[in-house]
């Protein structure tokens, strides 16, 4: 390429020498042939003009006179030009340097990030790899389950057939077995605090007996089958109900059912146990297993009940306990108190029997059976309130108040309630029984089919008219009992009450709050 470069320049110089020169002019002064003397510089590039330049000075010296000046100016010029194709060479040369710099450093990030890319991949093949495993196992452990599963339903069909033939020979021993208390009791549920405390408990309470303790899955021991009672824990995670269901089918002689459930099984909806029950629905989950615990007790026959505890925990400071009726409250408890007070249900406390309580800790160090006792027999009714009576004031005379001051404002019209009640006076104090209004007119042919409908037990309607045969009245009420022991005090509990009838809110609001306000006045104003 050089050489092409010096061809181009030197007929560049001889072009413009010879259209510079004309004849009759003189020779170029001495001043130009050393300008062109200095344009061989050192650069390999330039040396190669080194002849051509001195073959036009030669040319120069011999041109006529009156054409130097001419020749001298495009000797200049070639010569500049000649610098600058230098320059270009240069240029080009640091540019290709650049480039394959560039280009090297280009090389080498392509290689790293390659080296990434196959290392990224490479990780995501083994974890792809390892989670096919895990499935495959866990695939295998289901097949498993379901396989000793399917062996434990033969043979539970075999022993629950092999033993009917056993209780056929004595059914009324059988039926009569039903109405006593639990003997042998087998705990049922995962392994936590309060599990471990009921064991301890029912181990240590004369005249109980465990068959065995099994976790809720692990039901391939047939000792079960022996147990007239089942105590489910299932304060942690939920039971599985059908599970649950298929454990209680098993008990041939089963008494009792109890279930320690979780307080807002009632309440998922409302906040906070909404963000407990979102994510799993575990309320959700143990409310069914209640429910369906419940309907087994009405097919099977057995007593069941069910334990609704907050969050367990060990604080020796709260050794008290608060007992309520359905799913009320929300505070903790302590683990022990709860494991006595499912062993007063199980064999001391007749009204826990097919019933759903509320339990919560309360500040003490312990809790008698007096205690025990007082706080159970909030579940007679239930109970919906109540209240001390302060100042050293008489019982009887407000028991009195309450008979004929308190209660005779609801036989008159303008009382405020929905729904009419009528006034009953008892020993303890007053009850007011609901009497949902009917149609008072009754044909003579009518009134003869209620009283026939009456004499047969059965229930007679027509035209919004309704005879309901004896015991089946019940509309629902409120009893009022004031009474000394263990202190002077005021309670008013639901009474009336069947599985069907709905309660009365509205009207039970009006009452109970007119009953604490104008106790509260009489109180205070006896009390003086």
């Amino acid at each position: 390429s050089s050489q092409r470069w010096l061809a181009v320049a030197l007929v560049a110089a001889c072009c413009a020498i010879s259209l510079a020169f004309h004849p009759g002019t003189g020779s170029p002064p001495a001043s130009s042939l050393a300008r062109l003397s200095a344009l061989s510089p050192s650069h390999p590039s330039r040396r190669a003009f080194a002849p051509a330049i001195g073959a036009l000075r030669r040319n120069a010296l011999a041109l006529p006179n009156g054409r130097v000046g001419s020749a001298s100016l495009s000797l200049r010029m070639a010569g500049d030009g000649a610098d600058d194709l230098a320059k270009k060479f240069e240029q080009e040369r640091q540019t290709r340097e650049e480039m394959d710099r560039i280009f090297s450093d280009a090389s080498k990030d392509l290689e790293n990030i390659a080296g990434r890319e196959i290392e990224s991949l490479k990780e995501q093949t083994e974890d792809l790899l390892q989670q096919r495993e895990e499935e495959w196992e866990a695939l295998g452990n289901k097949a498993a389950e379901a396989m000793i599963g399917k062996v434990d339903s033969l043979a539970e069909d075999f022993l629950k057939r092999a033993g009917r033939s056993d209780d056929d020979d004595d059914d009324e021993f059988g039926e009569m077995e039903r109405f006593l208390g639990p003997s042998v009791v087998a705990v049922v549920g995962d392994a936590t605090p309060l599990r471990a405390e009921v064991e301890e408990r029912i181990k240590g309470h004369g005249g109980l007996q465990i068959s065995s303790c099994e976790r809720l899955l692990e039901t391939r021991g047939m000792t079960i089958e022996n147990s007239d009672t089942l105590v489910f824990v299932g304060d942690g995670e939920p039971l599985d109900r059908y599970t649950v269901e298929r454990l209680i089918n098993r008990c041939a002689k089963l008494r009792r059912v109890l279930i320690i459930s979780s307080l807002g099984v009632e309440r998922a909806n409302l906040f906070p146990f909404s963000l407990q029950n979102a994510l799993t629905g575990a309320l959700d989950k143990k409310r069914g297993v209640e429910l369906g615990v419940a309907e087994l007790s009405k097919k099977m026959g057995f007593a069941f009940s069910v334990l609704r505890v907050g969050k367990v925990g060990n604080d020796a400071s709260m050794g008290g306990v608060q007992v309520a009726a359905g799913d009320q409250m929300s505070e903790g408890i302590n683990a022990g108190v709860a494991a006595d007070a499912v062993v007063q249900a199980l064999m001391l406390q007749p009204s826990a029997l097919n019933c759903s309580m509320s339990l919560v800790g309360a500040a003490g160090k312990g809790v008698t059976q007096d205690e025990w006792d007082d706080e159970f027999l909030r579940l007679e009714g239930p109970e919906v309130w109540r209240g001390e009576l302060t100042g050293g004031v008489s019982v009887d005379a407000c028991r009195d108040f309450v008979q004929q001051g308190w209660s005779a404002k609801w036989t008159k019209s303008g009382n405020g309630l929905t729904t009419p009640v009528r006034v009953e006076a008892t020993k303890q104090g007053v009850r007011l029984v609901f009497v949902p209004p009917q149609s008072s007119f009754v044909s003579f042919k009518e009134e003869k089919a209620m009283e026939k409908a009456r004499e047969r037990g059965e229930e007679y309607e027509k035209d919004g008219v309704t005879a309901k045969p004896p015991g089946k009245d019940r509309d629902g009420g409120i009893e009022v009992i004031v009474e000394a022991s263990p202190f002077p005090r005021v309670r008013a509990r639901r009474c009336n009450m069947c599985e069907e009838i709905p309660v009365k809110e509205t009207s039970e609001q009006i009452i109970l709050g007119s009953l604490q306000k104008e106790i509260r006045a009489w109180n205070d104003k006896e009390g003086r």
